[in-house]
């Protein structure tokens, strides 16, 4: 395959989809090879241990899908920011004011997904791991 090159007469608008179907695809099976590597990583061994799983809640619930697209876990991570900013701007915000105001309030308890947020978007998240994979060309995938 090295040395090999095809050349197309594109314009502009369709080598723009080209590149954008490629990138696509490319983030598609990285997804379903990453998702299949950390099911393998939290499978249990034997009886005795908890099954252990990893959930993201977006702001309609819980989905649950035989299979998840890389499209649909992007729709989830974004409801999971919308969440974020939410949460920080309404609850959190509000019952700091309360506090800074000496306001007699309720806490109101609710769960910060900070967490599930960096475990998608830090350095050494989802995100940053597929980007990684995308900059390296001629490693041998086949397993994904």
């Amino acid at each position: 395959i090295r040395h090999n090159f095809v050349e197309l007469h594109m314009s502009k608008e369709q080598a723009e989809g080209g590149r954008d179907a490629l990138a696509k695809a490319i983030y598609a099976r990285l997804f379903k090879w990453l998702i299949k590597r950390v099911n393998e990583s939290i499978q249990v061994k034997n009886e005795r241990e908890k099954r252990r799983t990893i959930g993201v809640l977006d702001i309609y619930g819980f989905e649950v899908f035989q299979s998840n697209s890389f499209e649909q876990f992007i729709i989830n991570y974004c409801n999971e920011k919308l969440q974020q900013i939410f949460i920080e701007l309404t609850l959190k915000s509000e019952q700091d004011e309360y506090v800074r105001e000496g306001i007699p309030w309720e806490s109101i308890d609710f769960f910060n997904n900070a967490t599930i947020c960096n475990l998608i978007e830090n350095k050494t998240g989802i995100l940053a791991r597929l980007d990684d994979h995308c900059l390296r060309p001629g490693e041998d995938l086949t397993d994904m």
